[in-house]
């Protein structure tokens, strides 16, 4: 496995904390300036970034996120959806032609929910959390509502547009789960929510390119202990191109986020079961936690989880 940290601001002290920290590999979360001529992300920029991140030491093993508007029209079948799609295709064309294996992407019709991002947890600190009998009646957030099944059918649009494309230039693309996993919200279908609707995805168009960003917090949303059947079931088919590694208290339909290791999972368990499948890619550490005295982009947190997830590693003999 590769252990990896997700960095927005890609900075020499970031990356050089990231070095310190025992991280080899970097995930872009949605960064900033590499769109130049237009909404999709340029290839100079991709492979200046790449180099960079190498030059440090490191390995950039995927992005995380294109901007929401770039794919909106596509989301809600609305006029302008050809010209998103074209846009789409050259990011993920962009991607494979600097070198970078993975592009996440996601299909939430909104957004991620959370009713609180306040919520008291160890020795005070502060976490995220939703609670859906707050949001059972929450009104129309997006353009306009929108169905399952039409959902459905403009994420089929997408999917079989670059796919193509991604398997033509080395891209593995990763899809994440609707976070959380219920549906509707807000007016809303939320799609991906359990195993079959992930299954769905993976036989609508076969392709070695189309596989998961297995967000395990999320997976615990739905499932609880349940979790581990989850990983087995996508891991053994190889689908898993790169996970993210979270904790959480409680699940659907009232769950708050939790430090890495003292949430309900079993996290020492999970990388034993993300080692049987033979998972090889990167794992980050995701949603931190504001503890006191932190910096703004949460490097105490980070160092916190990071160090946590290595010991997995090396207990399981797991680590790249």
């Amino acid at each position: 496995m590769q252990l990896a940290i997700g960095m927005h601001h890609i900075t020499e002290e970031n990356l050089q904390f990231a070095r310190q920290i025992g991280v080899t590999d970097i995930v872009a979360a949605s960064p900033a300036g590499l769109a130049v001529e237009g909404p999709f992300y340029d290839y100079e920029r991709l492979a200046q970034l790449r180099m960079r991140i190498e030059e440090a030491g490191l390995r950039l093993a995927a992005i995380q996120n294109i901007p929401t508007t770039w794919y909106d029209k596509i989301r809600y079948n609305l006029p302008g959806r050809e010209e998103q799609l074209d846009n789409y295709c050259r990011t993920v064309e962009n991607v494979g032609r600097a070198g970078i294996p993975i592009l996440h992407y996601n299909f939430h019709a909104v957004k991620v929910w959370r009713t609180s991002r306040h919520t008291p947890g160890r020795g005070g600190a502060l976490f995220t959390s939703y609670d859906h009998a707050l949001m059972e009646d929450a009104p129309l957030v997006g353009p306009k509502a929108i169905g399952e099944e039409e959902l459905w059918a403009n994420l089929e649009c997408l999917i079989r547009r670059i796919m193509p494309v991604a398997e033509a230039y080395g891209v593995k693309m990763a899809l994440h789960p609707d976070d959380p996993p219920v549906s509707p919200i807000a007016g809303a279908a939320c799609l991906f929510r359990d195993i079959a609707s992930f299954q769905r995805v993976l036989d609508m168009v076969p392709s070695p390119s189309n596989g998961l960003l297995f967000c395990q917090g999320c997976f615990a949303e739905m499932y609880g202990q349940g979790v581990f059947d989850a990983i087995r079931h996508f891991g053994r088919q190889g689908k898993v191109f790169y996970v993210h590694f979270r904790n959480i208290k409680g699940r659907m339909p009232a769950f708050r986020e939790a430090f890495i290791d003292e949430g309900d999972i079993d996290m020492l368990e999970a990388m034993r079961v993300w080692k049987e499948v033979g998972f090889d890619g990167p794992m980050i550490p995701d949603h931190y936690p504001h503890i006191i005295g932190d910096s703004p982009e949460a490097h105490r947190a980070q160092a916190h989880a990071i160090g946590y997830m290595k010991a997995l590693m090396q207990a399981v003999g797991a680590l790249d």
